[in-house]
């Protein structure tokens, strides 16, 4: 295929980019809505199943995060090799169905099964969207569009925190507050409203989207190539060739620890310490989330395109360093301070932290050649659940209890693990820098 037939391929992809950024983002927001719901529903499985704290805790750290991780990498050569808008399409119906059969769940076992089924279904999206991305849009269109849809964690969490207890709410008046409608519970109706739309979303996807052509990074008048390398080639890939990976992956796995402890924590750090009911941390903590978010990730677009326009890659990694840097500080203090300052702190934290997030898959999406890109980001995924999300909310449990006895235990120990994840990410950042290749973009 010659160059002029190529660049139409490009320019073709590129037209429908704004509806596929709209449409992946609805997608990424109802995965995060569909997984923090349970957080909101608490109290009620717990009445209802006569479930404890511990397989609470269960239900939304351990083995969601397990599932989530494990299956990415399985899901991830699909993503190199298959037509990635199927997949994803399949895997949206799939949550969305595995969703709504949480409202059949009658034990604790049944809950995990189809929790399991919910998690392993929303590790396809990401890697095969970065994926998609990466050969939809030229490289000073790619960090924008990534930027919009990493908004979807924020968006998703945030309608679940400050919609999710005001839904419960409104159907437990409405249903006089246990089963007044064929023989469901409110907690039940709520899995069967926000799973539902995932099966609208997934024919959307399915019947509106296209398939952009596999292109290879920084050499966009060539294809990709046809053959699937394998798993041992991409990992030289990664800690060979391209060494500013492996300490890239270890910052970006603190800093998910940071976020998982804080946004795990903080609210019952404000419940526990200042005495305020849950209602009232979430309708503060919820909003703030939300926007913090939101704005740290548009922010950070701007940032990288502004100041290292000539070379993406060594670009993010730089904002990373320095957003990891005042991390440091904001986060240390937040959870310690009285609370409209601790409010205020969480935000600036979460706006940080947002940044970092936003530019997190850009790395991967330039460097990395197209048949391996969707495993290295799936490793990526797996890597920070399993060490940053299932290790930091544990530490920070374990440090409160050999607090025990201590003013704001919960929050010391919160503060002591975000602090030390924020050095150990600022650290790793910068290395990465120091390894960082020389591309440039050729726009």
């Amino acid at each position: 295929m010659n160059t002029e037939t190529i660049t139409k391929v490009i320019n073709n992809a590129s037209r429908g980019g704004a509806y596929a950024i709209g449409l992946f983002l609805a997608c990424f927001a109802f995965s995060y809505l569909d997984r923090q719901i349970l957080s909101i529903l608490v109290e009620s499985l717990k009445t209802t199943l006569n479930i404890s704290d511990i397989q609470i805790g269960i239900l939304q750290g351990f083995s969601f995060t397990l599932c989530y991780a494990t299956a990415g990498v399985m899901i991830s050569r699909m993503v190199d090799s298959a037509n990635r808008v199927k997949l994803i399409a399949v895997c949206i119906a799939i949550w969305a169905c595995s969703t709504m059969l949480c409202a059949t769940a009658s034990s604790f076992t049944e809950l995990l099964i189809w929790r399991g089924g919910t998690a392993i279904a929303e590790a396809a999206l990401s890697p095969a969207v970065l994926s998609i991305f990466a050969d939809m849009f030229i490289a000073s269109r790619l960090t924008r569009a990534t930027g919009i849809f990493m908004l979807g964690p924020y968006i998703g969490s945030g309608l679940a925190l400050t919609g999710g207890g005001m839904l419960l709410g409104w159907l437990g008046n409405m249903l006089n507050a246990q089963n007044s409608f064929v023989g469901m519970y409110p907690w039940q109706l709520v899995f069967l409203l926000v799973g539902f739309p995932g099966l609208l979303l997934a024919a959307l996807v399915f019947f509106t989207v296209r398939e952009p052509a596999r292109l290879n990074p920084y050499a966009k008048y060539t294809l990709a190539e046809v053959d699937v390398p394998s798993f041992r080639a991409v990992v030289h890939e990664l800690v060979v060739k391209n060494r500013f990976c492996l300490p890239y992956y270890f910052a970006y796995s603190c800093l998910i620890m940071l976020f998982y402890s804080l946004t795990a924590w903080f609210p019952t750090v404000m419940i526990r310490h200042f005495s305020l009911t849950a209602g009232h941390v979430g309708q503060v903590s919820g909003p703030t989330y939300m926007f913090a978010g939101i704005a740290g990730v548009l922010l950070a677009g701007k940032l990288v395109s502004m100041k290292w326009q000539a070379n993406l890659l060594r670009s993010a990694l730089k904002v990373s360093a320095y957003a990891s840097g005042g991390l440091v500080v904001f986060s240390a203090i937040a959870p310690i301070m009285p609370f409209s300052t601790a409010i205020a702190f969480y935000g600036v934290t979460l706006f940080c932290a947002s940044i970092v997030m936003a530019l997190a898959p850009i790395p991967l999406q330039i460097a990395v050649p197209n048949r391996m890109r969707g495993r290295a980001i799936s490793l990526l995924v797996f890597m920070t659940n399993l060490l940053g999300g299932g290790s930091g909310p544990l530490l920070v449990g374990y440090l409160s209890q050999q607090l025990h006895g201590t003013t704001n235990a919960l929050g010391i120990a919160l503060a002591i693990v975000c602090a030390g994840a924020a050095i150990a990410a600022a650290v790793l950042y910068s290395l990465s820098v120091k390894y960082c290749p020389d591309i440039v973009t050729n726009d």
